[in-house]
């Protein structure tokens, strides 16, 4: 914008000129329009830059940190933190009463951090559609997520959400509990084979590696309707997936190996890049980074659009031969396309928009889930105690619990919702102002960013008192004041943009710890792992757990 507006300015200017008397105007040259067109530009982003942000910003008052770098505030600081949400947590600290913080990033852009219950409220919930997807988090996340719902904003992402509800309601869902109690019973098998390949009768996982291949098997299974079997070496997974692929495609490559080229990069270039990608585009440089990523990205793009069309081809071919698949054990997929056809709530749904709405599933799925269980399984090695009282309440269920009777177990639900206060798998949710908003009377310019951090308020000593930090399932017994508020515990989001698939992720997480926490005794965690930084989600890297069997 401020670029065409100095450009006009400019144009308007040198025609201005040009009906200076004859002996000036013949002085007006295609350079002087340029000249006056950079004069300005520099002036406005000087003004932008260096002088609103301090000086006229209705923002310029709101607390927050004051240790930026020239021009470049906080981007460093976010880059050399211990954790994505390190930095949040520390303002929150310095200004728990506060119902904004105030940091400047890249360009002295001026970014709020909702810091209050009331705050997240008004910009989750009351004011959702004034805050759109950010700009930043769009052009990070377009790769990996399309089309798909996380990325609509206003009236079509009421459409969407709405075409897809169906999807992820809990009797859909419940129809995926055999598959749920089918993998979690192939991740004990794995975890048999890793205490057998010790002489201590001691096993050891890496965490994250493991439940990302057991959720992607889930996914595979309940979203794709394919057995990806990756917790299972001695199935072919490579043969599985040609099918899926078009000709060209790698086809070493896995959704495993894809999706970690996005949330691991291999390399602190491939790191920094994925950042820098939401302030300048940086995916067109000849680096070998790149190449990874995009190659990856390419990958699960065209194999789920080749499973798309050819989901449409079975659905037609069945439907004319006067076949139907049994309505018990039909993947999400097949729903959608069967949803697709004349009077289905998906009707009209294009092929780009179902190829996002199954990039957004698959990635964010199984992530979000998987760091879970990764944090799940630190917090029983890390308190014995807590895993004693579990144990004690699984040990007596069926051979196949179903979730109705899991659900009925009030610890293990305590247990999931500390789990996810004091480690929320998503770092931060990344909106913008769409226009200009007044919040806890805070006035926000439109295309102000506003960084939404889970951890602010589940940890926040205002709302949890002093021993936020501290593991405590019992708490959930006891709750006072804004504790009970949904705003004081968030990890799958609030309001019209909540998670579609918070259900989902329940059901199938419970049904793994019930299978894992009855069968094993997690006894320790490896010390020195660390959390993906920059990233998205709050992803543990190295961390490692050592378990035994219970005979």
């Amino acid at each position: 914008m401020e670029l065409l507006l100095c450009a006009g300015l400019a144009a308007i200017e040198s025609l201005l000129a040009k009906r200076l008397p004859d002996q000036e105007a013949d002085k007006v040259t295609i350079r002087t329009t340029i000249a006056l067109f950079l004069a300005q530009y520099l002036a406005v982003k000087i003004y932008r830059i260096f002088l609103y942000p301090k000086y006229f910003s209705p923002l310029r008052n709101v607390p927050g940190p004051t240790d930026g770098l020239f021009f470049i505030g906080q981007s460093i600081n976010f880059l050399r933190a211990k954790t994505n949400t390190e930095l949040y947590i520390k303002w929150m600290r310095q200004y728990p009463d506060a119902p904004f913080i105030r940091y400047l990033t890249w360009a002295n852009t001026e970014v709020l951090v909702p810091n209050s219950i009331k705050a997240h409220r008004e910009v989750l919930q009351l004011q959702c559609y004034s805050f759109s997807p950010s700009r930043w988090f769009l052009r990070v996340a377009r790769e990996l997520a399309g089309r798909g719902v996380i990325m609509m904003d206003g009236d079509e992402h009421r459409a969407h959400r709405k075409m897809l509800t169906g999807s992820f309601s809990l009797t859909q869902i419940r129809k995926f509990e055999p598959i749920f109690q089918k993998k979690a019973k192939d991740l004990c098998r794995y975890f048999d084979r890793c205490i057998q390949e010790n002489d201590d009768n001691v096993g050891v996982i890496d965490c994250t590696k493991t439940f990302s291949k057991i959720i992607l098997d889930i996914m595979g299974s309940a979203v794709l309707g394919i057995d990806l079997d990756y917790v299972k070496p001695s199935e072919d997974r490579v043969d599985k997936s040609i099918n899926l692929q078009n000709d060209g495609l790698d086809k070493n490559q896995t959704f495993h190996g894809a999706y970690d080229a996005f949330f691991t990069p291999s390399s602190l270039l491939g790191q920094i890049l994925l950042y820098a990608e939401g302030f300048v585009p940086t995916r067109w440089l000849p680096l070998e980074a790149n190449r990874e990523f995009v190659a990856a990205m390419n990958w699960i793009h065209e194999t789920l659009r080749g499973l798309i069309r050819q989901r449409y081809r079975d659905v037609s071919a069945a439907a004319g031969a006067g076949q139907d698949e049994d309505k018990n054990t039909q993947d999400m997929v097949t729903f959608i396309v069967k949803e697709s056809m004349p009077s289905g709530v998906a009707e009209g749904i294009g092929e780009d928009e179902f190829l996002g709405h199954l990039l957004t599933f698959l990635a964010a799925g199984h992530e979000t889930s998987a760091i879970m269980l990764s944090w799940s399984s630190y917090a029983l090695a890390t308190n014995h105690d807590v895993q004693d009282k579990l144990h004690a309440e699984v040990k007596e269920l069926p051979p196949n619990p179903s979730y109705a009777e899991l659900d009925k177990l009030p610890y293990l639900e305590k247990f999931c919702k500390e789990s996810l206060r004091v480690f929320p798998p998503s770092g931060t949710y990344n909106r913008e102002a769409n226009r200009d908003v007044v919040v806890e009377g805070v006035h926000i310019p439109k295309g102000t960013p506003v960084d939404l951090c889970p951890a602010v308020t589940s940890m926040h000593p205002n709302v949890w008192g002093h021993d936020a930090e501290k593991f405590d399932p019992s708490r959930w017994d006891r709750l006072t004041g804004d504790q009970s508020s949904p705003y004081a515990f968030q990890s799958f989001g609030n309001g019209p943009r909540m998670c579609l698939g918070r259900q989902f992720a329940l059901v199938e997480i419970k049904i793994i710890l019930a299978e894992m926490v009855r069968n094993y005794r997690f006894v320790s965690a490896d010390e020195g792992f660390s959390v993906e930084n920059p990233s998205f989600t709050f992803r543990p890297r190295g961390l490692k757990v050592r378990f035994q069997k219970i005979e």
